[in-house]
């Protein structure tokens, strides 16, 4: 019998055997996030964001949707971490909006055990040439949240030489992970770092210029 509820109504329909594949997992979370969102709206918000935000589709699905689906696969997976690590890597490629959200959640709540280098590590190995770069700080958010260490200068130098793309990530990490510690001082590899930055996104640009009034 039908719930008021069609989330739970979908999701109670599975249990761990679904994250045996990893394809048929994605095509459960893709119904799920479309599934309390009103279609048209869902279509508008769909077709507008895909052009700008270099994502395969966005549903709109609401926060606590999402933590409740993060919620739900956690449950589903119990300490068989390593699957949802899997999982998250193929959400990410797939790249739909909440795709990267719930990958984000997955890393954030990860087993340590199960990720060679941490979360941060894990991220810079996802990430591709050109990501939406709200949802990458959305998602950097979310890993610092879960009390992970800032990555050393080190890393962040080598994240640099990487890519472009990696550059970026290495300031919107330092940002976060400074503002939640409350620090606002650079060493000279981070002022480095920021002030050379590749040419690019107004986000990027007025981060590094907070980072640098702040340091001053």
């Amino acid at each position: 019998m039908a719930s008021n509820d069609p989330l739970d109504d979908l999701l109670s329909k599975y249990d761990i055997s679904l994250l045996k594949s990893k394809k048929k997992t994605l095509s459960v979370l893709e119904e799920a996030y479309s599934i309390s969102v009103p279609g048209l709206i869902a279509k508008s918000m769909t077709d507008r964001l895909e052009q700008a935000s270099a994502v395969e589709f966005h549903y709109g699905t609401p926060e606590p949707e999402l933590r409740r689906l993060a919620s739900w696969l956690f449950t589903m997976a119990g300490m068989k971490h390593g699957i949802l690590l899997n999982l998250a890597r193929a959400a990410w490629n797939r790249h739909g909006r909440e795709d990267l959200r719930i990958a984000g959640l997955i890393l954030a709540n990860l087993n340590l055990a199960v990720m060679d280098e941490g979360p941060w590590n894990e991220l810079s190995l996802i990430i591709g040439a050109v990501e939406p770069l709200e949802a990458l700080l959305e998602v950097i958010e979310e890993i610092a949240r879960s009390g992970a260490s800032c990555p050393d200068d080190e890393t962040l130098v080598r994240w640099r030489k990487t890519s472009i793309i990696h550059h970026y990530l290495a300031i919107l990490v330092l940002h976060v992970c400074n503002r939640r510690g409350g620090h606002t001082d650079l060493s000279s590899v981070q002022q480095d770092l920021i002030s050379n930055r590749p040419p690019g996104p107004e986000l990027v640009s007025r981060i590094v210029e907070r980072m640098l009034d702040e340091a001053s």
